[in-house]
């Protein structure tokens, strides 16, 4: 049976309980992984991550979660090992978040084909669940000077289940500035105030909104 915890804090509380019954669990050390990543606590996330992983090393799930986590910590080519099987699992559920993942590593060392290839996988895989991946391969776009794409992918990002993507709807209203779309970008830094209020993105949106002539 499934347990919700309200806070990562009593996870770690009913994990604590559950491994003086059975500390050979790879799901065990894996929630508590995800616990500690909730929490920010990188070192000690590694280290659940990493012993769930040595329990079962066929799970794409717990590698996924360890290769996000050295991802985290900029240990790149540590990530891409751990990170490439599960992305090429073809019983993996969740393999777009294995590539996704990829893809943003490449993103970030500059790899920016190969970032692509990951992205597009990611994306057809599971287009409805793909949001970050559509926020990256944009940047991706922008990167390369295609702005028109980058829009479009910005605008996937943003719509069905990716709604409430703060970062994505700010990075789209700064990408409809560059493309001179001037009255669509000063009516979604409006929307952004009214639909996150108090957050950093309200802030960010505030202070694009100025930029707009």
């Amino acid at each position: 049976r499934r347990v919700l915890f309200r806070s990562p804090v009593g996870a770690l509380q009913a994990l604590q309980k559950a491994e003086q019954m059975d500390a050979t669990l790879p799901s065990l050390h894996h929630v508590r992984a995800l616990a500690f990543l909730e929490r920010l606590d990188l070192p000690a996330a590694l280290s659940s991550a990493r012993r769930a992983h040595e329990l079962d090393r066929a799970d794409s799930g717990i590698a996924t979660t360890l290769g996000k986590i050295l991802m985290d910590l900029n240990r790149t080519s540590e990530a891409e090992q751990v990170l490439l099987p599960a992305a090429r699992d073809p019983l993996y559920r969740g393999a777009y978040r294995a590539r996704t993942n990829l893809g943003i590593l490449k993103f970030r060392t500059g790899e920016l084909p190969a970032a692509r290839f990951h992205l597009d996988r990611a994306i057809q895989d599971s287009p409805e669940m793909a949001c970050v991946a559509y926020f990256y391969r944009s940047r991706v776009a922008e990167k390369q000077g295609r702005l028109k794409e980058a829009i479009r992918d910005l605008e996937r990002s943003t719509q069905r289940l990716c709604t409430g993507y703060g970062e994505a709807e700010v990075a789209l209203g700064s990408a409809l500035i560059q493309d001179r779309q001037y009255d669509r970008a000063r009516k979604k830094f409006l929307e952004i105030r009214q639909r996150f209020p108090g957050t950093e993105w309200a802030e960010a949106a505030l202070d694009r909104l100025k930029e707009v002539p």
